[in-house]
């Protein structure tokens, strides 16, 4: 009896040094892999929501993580341009990017149109030729800069910084412009 004893103690004793092993190979591995750039893309813009005072758009982009694990603390800034100017920004939205997966990244940006009158020669001249949106481009900045932290989610250090840039249509506050124009018409017919 001592002798089975032994022996099952035995096989169980080589058992969890194989698994032990095993599992310490599969992690040598994930640790001595160097970690790749993801990859980032404009993909679309969509409409969220239209009022007289506003617009709200998430700007769609795709990231690609070709790596074993997951990045995390991972950062997504952006500036919107009307015709070169800069008029509006938003930092430091957080992203977690799953290992080995494409994620859909959605960047929301609050567009109030009174921003707009800085560039009100651009945006009559849309309005004056008919169009009834304004074109915006978004300069997309998506970084990861350890600051002595673990920002891989496994201890190693890993940065990059990656910009995307993609110029959109964002429609113009129709009703707003129908009203201005009337406006216009009847101050136009007084001074007849």
């Amino acid at each position: 009896m001592n002798t089975t004893k032994y022996s099952r103690m035995l096989h169980r004793a080589v058992l969890v040094a194989l698994i032990l092993i095993l599992s310490g190979c599969a992690w040598t591995r994930l640790f001595s892999a160097k970690l790749e750039k993801p990859a980032f893309t404009y993909v679309s813009s969509e409409l969220v929501q239209v009022s007289p005072d506003k617009a709200i758009v998430n700007f769609i982009f795709s990231a690609h993580n070709p790596n074993e694990i997951g990045l995390k603390n991972m950062l997504v800034s952006y500036e919107l341009f009307v015709e070169g100017k800069k008029f509006l920004k938003g930092n430091d939205m957080n992203l977690e990017l799953p290992p080995k997966s494409d994620t859909e990244i959605k960047v929301p940006a609050v567009i109030v149109y009174a921003d707009l009158l800085p560039f009100l020669g651009s945006v009559a001249e849309r309005i004056l030729s008919n169009q009834k949106t304004i074109l915006l481009t978004i300069n997309a900045v998506f970084s990861n800069k350890p600051a002595g932290g673990d920002k891989t989610g496994d201890g190693r250090s890993f940065s990059f910084d990656r910009k995307i840039t993609a110029t959109v249509d964002v429609p113009l506050p129709q009703e707003k412009i129908n009203k201005g124009m009337d406006l216009l018409k009847d101050v136009i017919k007084q001074l007849k």
